[in-house]
């Protein structure tokens, strides 16, 4: 789905991470030695992941980066009017986690809160989401908040997800700014909905005992990045009339080193223009492109023209070209 919203922008970004960080030997000896993690370091490009304490939560993570954004932007608490919280990882099945960092927050009573069961590509959905809430006329400044705590979801004894996830928290506010506009292309390819799973999590069952815990298929993920994200991609730059070689950078989910690599190959673009910045903290998921953009502290000015592209459970892909000249990027800070 192809779609434009005009004089919307993100206005600041921040980021949290868990004051924890580990080797993925330290973290994982009974899976892989020094020796082996060498290999796989080179490969997937993670050599430390962020992982939470036990009762550390995604939100506790959204909260102390939505407490710093507010602290250091111009946007105060009474400007907000909707806040969508973008996690798969949540504080219960019910009630919904956004109810409850509304009032943590100390947010006003008259705004509308969300939740978002998104992943990877979570987090360019939910500034949709945010922009047609703008657009709408309704709403004036939106709180995006997007993390999650996968390390809690993953199996011990199962290398393909235990060696590879970290958490984070991030907070953004998209709010009217005068620009040419955010441009999205959002695709779902539910026929594939296996692919990144935690079977018997919730109501429906399968004859897999996994007891809730996260799996998925590394060849057919790579697959779907290669065939279906660069179409998708492709059709985003031909809708806004922009060639890959004015795009001054590509954010996208940081799945892992070897992927991103491929990714810009295939797209044709060289490998410092579509970064992996994430050997420190590994993969989290809905996070990790805001994460990105704090981590590595980009001179904003200069990024007139990015696209930014999550892919992943869904399976689902969604990208969008926006402005980030005017955007206030915050350094990453960590939870206490």
């Amino acid at each position: 789905m192809l779609s434009k919203f005009s004089n919307i922008g993100i206005k600041a970004i921040g980021a949290c991470l868990p004051s924890k960080n580990f080797s993925i030997v330290d973290y994982a000896s009974q899976l892989i030695t020094e020796k082996e993690a060498k290999r796989f370091s080179k490969n997937t490009g993670f050599f430390r992941l962020a992982i939470t304490e036990d009762d550390v939560t995604a939100s506790d993570l959204c909260y102390k980066a939505a407490c710093n954004l507010f602290e250091k932007s111009t946007i105060s608490k009474k400007d907000i009017d909707a806040l969508i919280f973008i996690t798969q990882t949540p504080d219960w099945d019910l009630p919904a986690t956004s109810h409850f960092l509304q009032n943590k927050l100390g947010l006003s009573e008259e705004i509308i809160c969300f939740d978002m069961n998104e992943g990877c590509s979570g987090y360019v959905q939910g500034l949709y989401l945010a922009s047609a809430l703008i657009a709408s006329g309704q709403c004036h400044n939106v709180l995006v908040l997007a993390g999650d705590t996968i390390s809690k979801i993953t199996d011990t004894e199962d290398r393909a997800t235990r060696l590879i996830f970290g958490d984070a928290g991030t907070a953004s506010i998209i709010s009217q700014i005068d620009n040419d506009g955010i441009f999205f292309n959002i695709n779902t390819y539910g026929d594939r909905y296996q692919a990144i799973i935690t079977e018997n999590s919730r109501h429906r069952k399968s004859q897999y005992n996994r007891g809730g815990l996260l799996s998925l298929d590394g060849m057919g993920i790579m697959n779907f990045t290669l065939n279906d994200v660069p179409v998708n991609m492709k059709k985003l730059e031909d809708f806004t009339g922009i060639d890959n070689s004015e795009i001054d950078l590509y954010v996208c989910h940081q799945a892992n080193k070897l992927i991103l690599d491929a990714l810009a190959d295939k797209i044709g673009v060289v490998r410092d223009k579509l970064p992996f910045a994430a050997s420190e903290t590994g993969n989290t998921s809905s996070a990790s492109i805001p994460l990105m953009l704090c981590r590595e502290q980009y001179d904003s000015s200069k990024l007139e023209k990015v696209m930014l592209c999550g892919f992943g459970v869904g399976l689902a892909c969604a990208s969008c070209i926006t402005d980030l000249s005017q955007t206030k990027i915050l350094d990453v800070i960590v939870y206490e």
